[in-house]
């Protein structure tokens, strides 16, 4: 009885809810006023939202006025997702006067192959073919997918949708993200024998992030291995460095660390005794917890690192002479402060933006991308990071535009490509967005050898530590505007030790060259540079003669992004130091492995 009971209860809610949805008919007159003209106090974007909404009005009102409506937006539109509504619509509504128009869509190549699927389906629905006449218990149904299934030995015809996916009852044609992508779907999804394209786990991050990356990048400057036939003498140099930042900014916190090594060597090993040798080995950590009050923030700052110098050197002639030095130095921080603002590294926006700039110019674009779609994106393109080539990026980014009825029919050969050039674009990493101002004050501990010249600081010190970002994406993202500047001085040092300090300032405009089809070409950058510095005196030394030190320095460089974060970079500078002018030039390679970041819009 009980359970007899249950089942007539939820029988009774149902049909409950089926009254209630007979009771609201659809305003069929109005739903049509609304697809034929643009009211006056409502723009293009928001018309096109509300037309798309009166053409699925139309079709669940199952009105015959409808029909000729229906009829006009599959034939004409078909730049827009309204049209495959309207298709789709006509053969849920079994009207035969659509069969003529929906034959004209089936046949026309300038429709792309899920429009005129679509209209296959539709057809068939209807008990008509592409070609004309035809039974849905004799005609063999259009393919649903562009490859046909394999073994088919049915002609069951196909289901109908029971929702709505995106823009239309298909989602505009595409296939839904789910289990995989590289099966049959459509032309540019199809699997074959390529690799798996199964959307992969998605990182998780907190609702409220507003930004998040997680970056290891290597680099190496000067390298170089020698061999002089002349003196018969091999020598090597080569200075090479690693670092890992992972970061994420919620709206009421934010936390960071990172690590930096780097190490220097070379040799010198001529024939007979005399050999040089000299190693500089680096590594330092570094953390940061910041809790928000609108923008203002409270910061919570930790750093450790040690540095160790290693030279021997063997005199050809006189053993006596031999040198051998081995140095350890080692640092502790931690610093409690107040800040205003933030900078977020807001390049997966931006690939958001000019993947909506591609869509948009090539009219594919249904509707602007929402913050939650452009979060799918780009998780999934953090996800996909490890990848060696764009394929599966590519495939998991139409079929989520398509699922949620962004992108207007399956793209074309050009569209694909400039789409592509998008998902590969390696100039869209750390592009810095907006204003930070930091005050602090630190508490560390130094450890230096006792051979160091005195005096130095050593032991217990105590700073005050302030610091500013600012960065500024302009020209449609094609240019960046950034700077940063520092400020440090030592409070309550000893008698016997100074009290330096020293502040700073960097301004930097770089220009990201594109090709007219979106190839990115490179980036020019232009910066500035000026550091001043007092070491200041003990108190105990009245014969010290401090002086204040000052250096300027621009720069001028060329960095070509080969691959995911990864550049070579040419520049030139040129320095006034202590009345003397300096002239250099730099090469420097780097390579970005698993850089993810997320931004929200």
């Amino acid at each position: 009885m009980r359970r007899s009971y249950s089942l007539l209860a939820a029988t009774f809610a149902v049909t409950l809810g089926a009254s209630g949805a007979a009771a609201q008919p659809v305003d069929v007159g109005a739903q049509i006023k609304m697809i034929e003209s643009q009211p006056s106090d409502m723009d293009r974007a928001a018309w096109k939202e509300k037309r798309r909404e009166a053409a699925r009005k139309l079709v669940q009102s199952k009105d015959k006025k409808a029909i000729p409506v229906l009829i006009k937006l599959a034939d004409t539109e078909t730049f827009d997702i309204i049209g495959e509504i309207a298709i789709e619509g006509l053969g849920n509504l079994g009207d035969q006067s659509a069969v003529p128009v929906l034959q004209k869509v089936a046949n026309d190549q300038t429709r792309d192959k899920a429009t005129r699927d679509l209209a296959k389906k539709a057809l068939f629905k209807l008990g008509a073919n592409a070609t004309g006449g035809g039974s849905p218990t004799t005609t063999t149904p259009p393919p649903t997918t562009t490859t046909p299934p394999v073994n088919t030995t049915t002609t069951t015809p196909p289901a109908e949708t029971s929702g709505e996916t995106g823009g239309g009852a298909t989602g505009g044609g595409g296939e839904a993200p789910g289990t995989d992508l590289g099966s049959p779907g459509s032309s540019l999804l199809g699997g074959g024998t390529k690799a798996s394209t199964e959307l992969p786990d998605l990182p998780v991050l907190p609702d409220d992030a507003l930004a998040a990356y997680d970056r290891l990048t290597f680099a190496a400057g000067a390298a170089s291995l020698e061999y002089d036939t002349v003196r018969k003498r091999p020598s090597f140099e080569g200075d090479f460095s690693a670092s890992y930042l992972k970061r994420i900014e919620r709206e009421k916190m934010a936390w960071g660390w990172g690590a930096n090594t780097q190490v220097v060597a070379g040799f010198i090993s001529p024939e007979g005794r005399e050999q040089t040798r000299g190693v500089q080995f680096q590594l330092d950590a570094h953390g940061e917890a910041r809790f928000y009050q609108g923008k203002i923030y409270g910061v919570g700052r930790g750093a450790a690192g040690f540095q160790t110098d290693y030279i021997s050197y063997k005199d050809g002639d006189d053993p006596a002479n031999d040198l051998k030095d081995n140095r350890f130095t080692a640092d502790v921080q931690v610093a409690l402060g107040v800040g205003y603002g933030r900078v977020l590294d807001v390049g997966g926006a931006i690939r958001v933006r000019r993947l909506a700039r591609v869509l948009d110019a090539a009219r594919a674009l249904g509707k602007q991308i929402d913050a939650a779609t452009a979060r799918k994106l780009q998780l999934t393109w953090w996800a996909l990071r490890g990848e060696r080539s764009a394929y599966r990026s590519l495939v998991a980014t139409v079929a989520i535009l398509r699922e949620a009825g962004i992108l207007l029919g399956e793209p074309d050969a050009g569209l694909t490509y400039e789409m592509l050039t998008v998902l590969r674009d390696t100039q869209l990493y750390q592009r810095p967005s907006g204003l930070d101002v930091q005050l602090a004050f630190g508490e560390g501990y130094l450890a230096r050898p006792d051979m160091m010249p005195t005096p130095s600081e050593t032991g217990r010190v105590e700073q005050l530590l302030a610091s500013a970002t600012y960065g500024q994406q302009i020209a449609d993202d094609k240019a960046e505007v950034s700077g940063t500047a520092f400020a440090r001085l030592r409070l309550f040092a000893p008698d016997d030790q100074p009290s330096p300090f020293a502040l700073g300032g960097t301004a930097r405009l770089r220009r990201f060259a594109y090709h007219q089809h979106g190839d990115p070409l490179g980036a020019l950058d232009v910066s500035a540079t000026l550091l001043l510095s007092k070491d200041s005196c003990p108190v105990n030394n009245a014969m010290c003669g401090a002086v204040l030190a000052s250096r300027i320095e621009g720069e001028v460089g060329f960095s070509l992004f080969m691959n995911q974060a990864s550049a070579l970079r040419i520049s030139g500078q040129v320095a006034a130091t202590g009345g003397e002018l300096f002239f250099g030039g730099a090469l420097t390679a780097t390579y970005g492995l698993l850089d993810g970041t997320f931004a929200g819009l």
